[in-house]
């Protein structure tokens, strides 16, 4: 899922092809802490910041929210990076 197009966008986008790496807010340019919890201890840990920002991003990027099963199987995978 991270690395699909969604109407032309892909998670890649604002967070980079390496989770150990910073990203960029495409139009803000706003920098963005690296995903992995390997590199960025602080990745993961919020509840409520985890739910915030897959409802902003899965509605900008797949227009729509995610399904459980999404959410599951992205923090599933971002977990081992």
């Amino acid at each position: 899922m991270w690395f699909n197009k969604f109407a032309g966008r892909s998670c890649t986008d604002c967070h980079g092809e390496s989770l150990t790496e910073a990203g960029q807010h495409n139009r803000t340019a706003k920098p963005i802490a690296p995903m992995a919890p390997s590199v960025n201890a602080l990745r993961l840990t919020d509840e409520k910041k985890i739910e915030k920002w897959f409802l902003r991003n899965c509605k900008s990027t797949l227009k729509r929210a995610c399904s459980l099963q999404e959410k599951a199987d992205v923090l599933a995978w971002l977990k081992e990076q």
